[in-house]
């Protein structure tokens, strides 16, 4: 397992939505399949501690703001989140159908604006319904792209001018995709094509040399890419499905890892005790603080959470 760490046995069905809380020293992260809300913060001992909120929704992704409160997607939309009290406030949301799509994946851009994209609910296999979304500071959500079986892994270059995305399944593929200056999506190309079957692009982030990690779902862990494709390092975790990626830590040199235990067999659970769970690894790079989304004033609720972390 080289240098990868055991953070916490969550055995989350699907673990996913990993962020750090500068603020907080805190990483945050959710099952979402598991209806949980986790946040470990490794600095106040050797242990750390950990907080779980059960949630009756599922959150699919959630983004810190510029006022010190939680936002995210659930299943059908981007909300407010209060996770300590289970009280949510949606934002906006599409016009769609929430019987047959629900919202993935999510990340702040450098201009302070939400993007998640989604995904067909019972069978993304066979149906690319999913599309890219941004909700920018009054919760307005325009549609950036479309056509995708499931959205995953929006991470952002500091200058602005780039996001990174995955169509997990059956394309197999990571997209970099240009923006202009008010941050649109003008073109999408393909950065890296996983062409081996059972191994899918999942949730990503970007370290300060916009070096990009990739979680593998189905791949045994995470690897580490040069911006020009070059494969730099493979990560081995013992398990096979990872999720998410970002870093965090004090100095933002730990590289946090969500994984999944949902789908895998009777076998594969002897096999691989620790699905499920959080995972590190302390890299000889550093990451970036993440964006904050900035919220116009009018649609988070002043108490709904503080980054100072207090039930």
């Amino acid at each position: 397992m080289s240098n990868v760490e055991l953070v916490h046995q969550s055995h989350c069905r699907i673990g996913e939505a990993v962020i750090w809380s500068v603020a907080e020293q805190a990483i945050y992260w959710s099952d979402i399949l598991g209806n949980k809300v986790y946040r470990y913060k490794p600095l106040l001992n050797e242990k750390g501690t950990t907080d779980c909120w059960p949630v009756k929704q599922n959150i699919t992704s959630i983004g810190f703001t510029a006022n010190n409160t939680l936002v995210g997607t659930l299943y059908d939309g981007f909300y407010a989140l209060d996770i300590i009290n289970d009280s949510h406030t949606k934002i906006s949301a599409p016009n769609i159908d929430y019987t047959a799509i629900r919202f993935n994946d999510g990340a702040v851009d450098t201009h302070g604006k939400y993007w998640s994209g989604t995904m067909h609910t019972d069978d993304p296999m066979h149906n690319a319904l999913g599309a890219l979304y941004r909700f920018d500071e009054a919760g307005s959500s325009s549609l950036q792209d479309e056509n995708y079986h499931c959205t995953n892994g929006p991470c952002f270059t500091s200058d602005g001018s780039v996001i990174y995305h995955t169509d997990t399944l059956i394309r197999q593929k990571v997209y970099r995709c240009q923006l202009d200056k008010n941050g649109n999506l003008i073109s999408r190309s393909t950065f890296i094509h996983f062409d081996k079957e059972g191994t899918y692009p999942d949730g990503m982030c970007l370290d300060k040399d916009e070096n990009l990690w990739v979680a593998l779902w189905g791949g045994w862990g995470v690897n580490q890419y040069s911006p020009d494709g070059t494969l730099l390092q493979h990560i081995k975790l013992p398990v096979a499905q990872v999720t998410k990626c970002i870093f965090g830590g004090e100095n933002l040199d730990t590289l946090y890892i969500t994984t999944a235990s949902e789908y895998l067999s009777d076998e594969d659970r002897t096999n691989q005790p620790l699905a499920g769970c959080l995972f590190s690894y302390k890299t000889n790079t550093q990451g970036k603080a993440e964006n904050l989304y900035l919220d116009s004033g009018q649609n988070l609720r002043p108490n709904s959470y503080n980054n100072k972390g207090d039930k």
